[in-house]
């Protein structure tokens, strides 16, 4: 780090420990008042104290949403089964034992049209219970029926779910829920760190009427808001208030402390943004608010918000970097393994290899982990973070160059490197260098190798934990593929049987699952089976040979002969059969035609079928023309090509989707591609006697 990083950082934890050791008190008359929530460029006004604290009381519902019908919506939320009408936060400060703690303030009110859906009744509410950081309170809930009577929630209708190492779910089933109910619920988080506040969304699966976010500032705070997703590009209502909450006169002789700044964001009739196939998170594409602090003290001073504070708080308080080094058992194995080994990518290769077959991996992901590398080493259940620690430590005992990347999962969205912050890491791979290239690992992923990694961790960018430094680096890794080569010769009977032959060699995720029900114990021919002829009822397999599964750098390869009874339709004078054998695609991936969204697939898929028929003397192909053709956009294309010698049928399909993301506006060519799949895998051939 660098000297003047340093004196920044020191800067700001001083700033930090002066304010939160003394009593809140009112700003002197000389303290700042500038900073984004005064800026000119938005409305400013003059409120009375009576203006302070949520504008929405709990437990006043009006007339005219327990009386709103679906014909009172605007067009945009018309056919919506419910809707959220009002949702609001408002966010205030406290001093508790000498530490600020950030107060947020919700009440949510939902409007149900049709009680049959359920998920209108259920509500889950988040909070980030690891080292305490959060705690609710106040929880109240009821539900409001148009003639105005109301069923409360019981205490005994609450549950708490875990759902992982750092957030924790309220949930709770709202009662009596019937058409044209309304939905009340408030409470409080008290929220310890106050550096950042968590993102609110303005929109939601389905229509928002009115969504409103609001902070009331102490003197000595003011936090950089960051709107995203906003629909058109645009941005909420923003404006200013100043709260004059003094009883002093307005005499110039008497000192008078400085107004309340209220600062607020407020959006109204949001379409609804449904979850789709195929994305990262929803929540990456909601219209939300996030708040970091961007001034501090008494006077105020301004705080640079930057990765490289984020960096140096993390190697501060996370000490990742200094566990793998303290991590000597790890270091000595890997040191051990290499030698035997002889260095170099074998060296790597059996390292991973060592550690992928012994861990016991709890399922937990986290950026970064106190467990020790024993624990890992001898079975322990462990979380990702301590496996992959483990593996980062081992390798450097090999004179492997390796480093921690932290990533967020796909469930938690995309990176966001406008909004500096750690807590956007929730998982923990691991980096190593690989002559002129890299490779990425994760030793918590039953069965894989080196270059794959789990799908959920496949997620565009991570930051690379250096000794000195930090990158951002592309976590796409080439062995994170579906890759399949399938080469085919068969030969049609007139009973309408198809036998012959099958050679194939898979990598990537297939190959993963090949790995996977090897050690289950399957034998060859269970595991071709599954892995080329799964939707085959009656099928017999013989002389089934598979080889490479445990070799890294090997593709694996399947041989087999086969044999499918009834293969084809049998009719008096013709015969009817399905050219796709293998590789096939039945039904399309997405659901709809349409969508909103952008497409992020799970990874690259490169499909490659050859197949040569062969066709019973005295019959032949009608209508089969030579040639081929092609569908092609940017990232992706399928060929096909087809040719007929004699009675021999020779066609073959080439299916590469070498990207995962794509834009909405691609959708429709996509789509066409995997149609054009699904179209071929449910054709159907004629062959006719002569």
């Amino acid at each position: 780090m660098t000297t003047p990083m340093r004196n920044r950082l020191s800067a700001f934890t001083f700033l930090l420990v002066l304010v939160l050791a003394v009593t809140l008190r009112p700003a002197p008359a000389h303290a700042q008042d500038g900073g984004q929530a005064d800026s000119a460029r938005v409305p400013i006004r003059l409120a009375g104290p009576d203006e302070l604290g949520p504008r929405t009381a709990y437990g006043e519902v009006p007339d005219s949403l327990l009386n709103l019908r679906p014909s009172d919506l605007p067009s945009f939320a018309r056919g919506a089964p419910w809707l959220y009408a009002h949702k609001e936060l408002y966010v205030t400060f406290d001093d508790e034992s000498g530490s600020v703690v950030a107060v947020l303030h919700h009440i949510v009110r939902i409007k149900v049209f049709d009680a049959s859906a359920r998920e209108a009744s259920v509500v889950s509410i988040p909070w980030y219970f690891d080292q305490e950081m959060e705690q609710i309170q106040e929880l109240r809930a009821a539900t409001w029926h148009p003639d105005g009577s109301r069923v409360a929630l019981a205490d005994s209708g609450r549950r708490v779910i875990n759902v992982n190492a750092r957030y924790n779910i309220m949930e709770f089933t709202m009662p009596d829920v019937t058409d044209g109910s309304v939905l009340e619920y408030s409470y409080k988080v008290r929220r310890r760190y106050i550096q950042e506040l968590p993102e609110f969304y303005f929109s939601h699966p389905v229509p928002t009427l009115l969504a409103q976010v609001s902070v009331e500032y102490p003197a000595y705070l003011r936090y950089a808001a960051s709107v995203e997703n906003f629909p058109g590009g645009g941005s909420p209502e923003h404006r200013v208030e100043r709260v004059d909450t003094s009883s002093v006169p307005r005499v110039f002789t008497f000192e008078r402390p400085e107004p309340v700044t209220l600062e607020h964001w407020t959006a109204r009739n949001l379409s609804a943004v449904r979850e789709e196939s195929y994305i990262t998170s929803v929540d990456d594409y909601r219209a939300q608010v996030h708040f970091q602090i961007s001034e501090f003290g008494l006077p105020r001073q301004p705080l640079e918000n930057s990765w490289e504070f984020v960096v140096a708080e993390l190697r501060r308080k996370q000490d990742i970097l200094g566990r793998i080094a303290s991590y000597d058992r790890a270091r000595k194995l890997g040191a051990e393994i290499a030698l035997a080994a002889g260095g170099g990518e074998a060296a790597r290769d059996s390292i991973y290899r060592y550690l992928n077959g012994r861990v016991n991996y709890s399922g937990s992901s986290r950026a970064s982990s106190a467990q020790g590398d024993s624990l890992v080493l001898e079975g322990v259940s462990a979380d990702q973070a301590a496996i992959n620690q483990t593996l980062t430590a081992m390798l450097r005992g090999a004179g492997i160059e390796a480093w921690p990347l932290l990533i967020s999962t796909r469930t938690s969205g995309q990176l966001n490197r406008s909004f500096p912050s750690f807590y956007q890491f929730n998982a923990q791979l691991t980096w190593a260098a690989d002559g002129d290239s890299s490779v990425i690992m994760d030793a918590s992923f039953p069965h894989a190798q080196p270059g794959l990694i789990p799908v959920p961790m496949y997620n565009q960018t991570g930051l690379l934990l250096r000794g000195e430094d930090y990158q951002w680096v592309s976590t796409n890794p080439s062995g994170s593929v579906f890759a399949i080569d399938i080469q085919l010769e068969g030969e049609l009977l007139p009973n309408g049987d198809l036998r012959g032959r099958v050679e194939a060699s898979s990598a990537g995720y297939p190959k993963q699952t090949i790995r996977r029900r090897l050690s289950e114990g399957a034998l060859p021919e269970e595991v071709i089976r599954q892995a080329l002829f799964e939707g085959y009822g009656e099928i017999s397999l013989s002389g089934s040979t598979l080889e490479g599964a445990d070799d890294y750098d090997r593709q694996v390869r399947m041989r087999s002969e086969f044999r499918i009874p009834g293969y084809a339709r049998s009719f008096t004078d013709a015969l009817e059969y399905p050219p796709m054998v293998v590789g096939y695609l039945m039904s399309n991936p997405f659901e709809s035609s349409s969508r909103d969204l952008p497409v992020t697939l799970d990874a690259p898929e490169r499909l490659n079928l050859a197949y040569e028929i062969h066709l019973p003397d005295g019959w032949r192909a009608a209508g089969r023309e030579e040639g081929g053709r092609s569908l092609e956009l940017d990232g992706a294309w399928l060929q096909e090509e087809y040719r007929l010698e004699g009675n021999t049928l020779r066609y073959g399909y080439d299916i590469d989707i070498s990207r995962i993301k794509f834009r909405k506006e691609q959708f429709p060519q996509l789509i066409r591609l995997y149609e054009r799949w699904v179209e071929l895998s449910n054709s159907a051939w004629q062959i006719h006697r002569n």
